[in-house]
């Protein structure tokens, strides 16, 4: 849901079949696809796995410019100085979201995106679930509960842009920032 940042209209219930697929703009060999996966899942289980420091900063959207209202906390995991996860969770009006971004080396690796859509727009709630694996600072594999759901490679470059502000940001209003009027890089 912090990709599109607010949502203009109700998407459709998801499917019953994953989808898997790769980026069409892969530099990955395919030979090296799996090993990078197989990393991307150690890293997963080490961090999830360790007592990590943690940092929340709870935010809420400027509505004095075309941003929804929106407001959620964002919670980063550290290894000593370096972090190496954030939980970003939050909601507006049309659903809510809660977003894992894991760093491997300072690089991102894996994004899990867990979000509902619902609420006063649209009455039929639905969940979906997304996973965007990196390698290289390249995304290797797409997957996702509802393929309609799965983020275009333009959409996801947005994704990454957010990620890489929101991993620098210094406080709660400069996230809010971030998520309000001040979105270009």
């Amino acid at each position: 849901m912090a990709a599109g940042l607010g949502c203009t209209s109700a998407p459709q219930p998801p499917a019953t079949v994953k989808a898997d697929t790769l980026a069409a703009d892969n530099s990955v060999p395919a030979s090296d696809t799996a090993r990078a996966i197989q990393h991307i899942k150690e890293v997963y289980a080490t961090i999830n796995k360790e007592k990590l420091t943690q940092k929340s900063l709870k935010w809420e959207t400027d509505t004095t410019c075309e941003a929804p209202p929106m407001s959620g906390t964002l919670t980063y995991f550290y290894r000593g100085n370096e972090i190496v996860k954030m939980l970003n969770a939050g909601g507006e009006d049309h659903g809510s979201w809660k977003e894992e971004y894991y760093f491997d080396n300072g690089q991102l690796v894996f994004v899990y995106q867990n979000n509902t859509y619902g609420g006063a727009a649209n009455p039929d709630e639905f969940n979906y679930q997304s996973r965007y694996y990196f390698a290289g600072g390249q995304p290797v594999r797409k997957t996702a509960s509802d393929n309609t759901m799965q983020l275009s490679d333009e959409a996801l470059h947005e994704l990454v842009k957010t990620i890489t502000r929101l991993k620098k940001a210094d406080g709660n209003a400069a996230i809010a920032r971030i998520f309000s009027c001040d979105r270009a890089e």
